[in-house]
């Protein structure tokens, strides 16, 4: 009897075995797979995000591709109030294809006709550069072409003018002829606060003042164009948008920055000093409201030397002369100069002495007209001496000797300290390119250098240094960072980032601010700054007579008859809304003339004032007063001036 198969004995047990361990390959298989499609993907995803375009025009570059780049817009700068100071105006490129319109014979004359009619071209001698570049797809004609100029070619390209059979032929004919457009960076305002504003190449490359320091968000990203061309040079395929650049908004306010530079042309011209150079601003927030000097350039033409000098000069020059006298005019003397302050130092020692505790308002002080000092003899600006002066006093009178002695109950180590505080010898901030950080002393600082730094000799700093801590002494110690920027807009209106009051640090107390204040309106009542009154508004500031040094490389110490005159001033004395720094280096005269400095400074606050809105607060005591001292100079033959300007005949007088 033969033996029967069971399969339900011994085979399927097996069967079992062999199906599960192939599921577990199996499995197994279909799991790398998948991860590597997956990867995959993530790979082919990655490669289309960041080489997409490229790739793309590779392959259809050898299959008579022809690709466009889409420029951006650059971002516009505007002042607080939105007026336009910087944008980008659209222009076009003609570009002629010679090789289409080579491609067959009926193309040329129809197309140089054209170009000829409407353009302005010479049919003669363009029909010749076209045959001469028949093999040229890509030939730029003319540059930065207006709208206006190309838009009748545009209409005739449409057919609106065609009235015949033959127009119709020939506009049919027409080829190889296209606009590239592209964006022209125009300034509408020309000169106004360009080493502020600065200026952008062809390229949207900026070196100078804002457009440099916010390309990032300025710039934006060009668009492509690409795709096939059809039998009538027609493009069909892909555009990828570009995204245009953020809108910058700037502290900046137009009508107060064109009152400024006005005031400069006309006091460069009265008094012709070497420089000239203002700082408005808002002393509660650390708005810079307007800045400016006397180097001027026009931002649609920023190349041109021929305002400063001559062709012949200008021919005579190396490449590098050039580059270097361009950089002297482009460059923000209120950012990136130093230089020796000189007596508006002096609120900031008195500050620091009664923080200390070193002096109050009672404390008094006597000038003989000098100090000896490590064996120099350091001279007050009155040589005969003041006498007995009090602490108001002592700053209204700009007295030398009196703030020798203040510094040194203050003592080097805290001189240093506070110097630091009030931000000098450190960039505030600003968003300015090359701003100069000035020079001063640490703690190991020798006597000498400790009597003249009282008083604002022998230590460098910039303007906006000198505007910002002057702020935080007269608005309760708060030293606000300084911004040339409001706020970053994109294209939407959309709030990209806001520059907002910013407190760094409090550098005095309220009470400290609040004498200083009155000291400081007391120099223009009574002391050294009368020529800054302006009838009914509380006016208070500091006068300031700096010596030159020579800065060049063989320098030899202090210049002759050279000197920083500046008034660093606030309105009004009782809640300060603006602050305006003015300077004039060695007028042409008279060397040492502060009153010419305080003249051109009211000149811009006579103006600056009523425009803001701020109201007249001088008080009947306080205008009687400033009358009966001015009668009183005048009387004693002190102050003359045949324009009535004060000009003080003793230059020992002087700060």
């Amino acid at each position: 009897m033969s033996e029967q198969i069971n399969p339900s004995k011994g085979y399927k047990k097996q069967n079992l075995i062999f199906n599960t361990s192939m599921q577990k390959k199996l499995a197994a298989i279909i799991a790398i797979v998948v991860l590597a499609l997956i990867a995959l993907g993530i790979r082919i995803a990655y490669i289309d995000l960041a080489k997409g375009n490229e790739y793309a025009i590779k392959v259809l570059s050898q299959q008579g591709y022809t690709s466009r780049t889409i420029p951006y817009k650059r971002g516009d700068i505007q002042d607080r109030n939105g007026n336009i100071m910087a944008t980008s105006v659209m222009v076009y490129n003609l570009v002629i294809d010679s090789k289409v319109i080579m491609s067959d014979k009926k193309y040329l004359e129809p197309t140089v006709s054209a170009l000829d009619k409407y353009l302005n071209f010479d049919k003669n001698e363009l029909r010749d550069a076209i045959r001469k570049r028949k093999d040229n797809s890509y030939w730029v004609v003319a540059k930065n072409l207006e709208y206006e100029e190309i838009e009748k070619f545009e209409k005739y390209i449409n057919g609106d003018y065609i009235k015949t059979d033959e127009d119709e032929e020939a506009v049919q004919n027409t080829k190889g002829i296209w606009f590239e457009k592209k964006y022209k960076r125009m300034y509408p305002n020309n000169t106004l606060a360009c080493s502020t504003i600065g200026f952008a190449n062809s390229n949207n490359v900026a070196d100078v003042g804002m457009e440099k320091s916010f390309s990032k968000y300025l710039q934006g990203v060009d668009g492509r164009e690409y795709g096939y061309m059809d039998s009538d040079n027609n493009m069909e395929g892909v555009i990828k948008d570009a995204e245009d650049g953020n809108t910058v908004v700037s502290t900046i306010d137009t009508n107060i920055q064109r009152i400024v530079q006005k005031s400069v042309r006309k006091y460069m011209k009265k008094y012709k000093p070497k420089r000239i150079a203002v700082v408005v601003a808002d002393p509660n927030n650390g708005d810079i409201l307007a800045m400016s000097d006397d180097k001027v350039f026009d931002l649609n033409d920023p190349y041109n030397l021929e305002e400063y000098y001559s062709q012949a000069k200008i021919d005579n020059m190396s490449q590098k002369e050039q580059s270097e006298k361009m950089n002297e005019i482009w460059r923000n003397y209120c950012v990136s100069d130093s230089f020796e302050p000189g007596s508006t130092f002096k609120p900031f020692t008195i500050a620091a002495a009664m923080e200390e505790r070193k002096v109050n308002k009672h404390s008094t002080f006597y000038c003989d007209g000098s100090q000896n000092v490590g064996g120099f003899n350091i001279k007050c600006h009155l040589v005969s001496g003041h006498g007995q002066l009090n602490l108001k006093n002592a700053l209204a009178q700009s007295c030398n000797d009196s703030l020798m002695q203040i510094g040194f109950k203050l003592g080097k180590d805290k001189m240093a300290e506070y110097q630091a505080r009030f931000g000098f010898g450190t960039k505030t901030g600003i968003e300015l390119p090359n701003e100069t950080r000035g020079l001063v002393y640490d703690k190991n600082m020798d006597m000498a250098t400790l009597a003249t730094n009282s008083f604002g000799q022998n230590l460098t700093v910039n303007m906006i240094q000198m505007t910002q801590a002057f702020s935080s002494v007269i608005n309760g110690g708060n030293y606000y960072e300084p911004h040339i920027a409001k706020q970053i807009v994109n294209k939407d209106g959309d709030l990209v980032k806001s520059y907002s009051k910013t407190l760094v640090k409090q550098t005095c107390t309220r009470n400290t601010t609040t004498f200083l204040r009155q000291a400081l309106r007391e120099v223009v009542l009574t002391g050294t700054g009368t020529t800054a009154a302006i009838d009914g508004y509380t006016v208070g500031g500091k006068t300031g007579t700096a010596e030159k040094v020579d800065t060049s490389k063989d320098g030899k110490g202090r210049l002759a008859n050279q000197y920083i005159l500046s008034f660093l001033g606030m309105v009004p004395c009782e809640n300060p809304k603006v602050v305006c720094y003015t300077l004039m280096d060695s007028p042409k005269d008279n060397t040492q003339a502060t009153a010419y400095n305080t003249e051109f400074w009211v000149d811009i606050m006579k103006q600056v004032l009523p425009y803001m809105g701020i109201e007249k607060t001088e008080k009947i005591e306080e205008k009687a007063k400033k009358k009966s001292l001015t009668k009183e100079f005048y009387s004693n033959g002190i102050i003359s001036g045949d324009d009535g300007s004060l000009v003080i005949k003793d230059k020992t007088l002087n700060e």
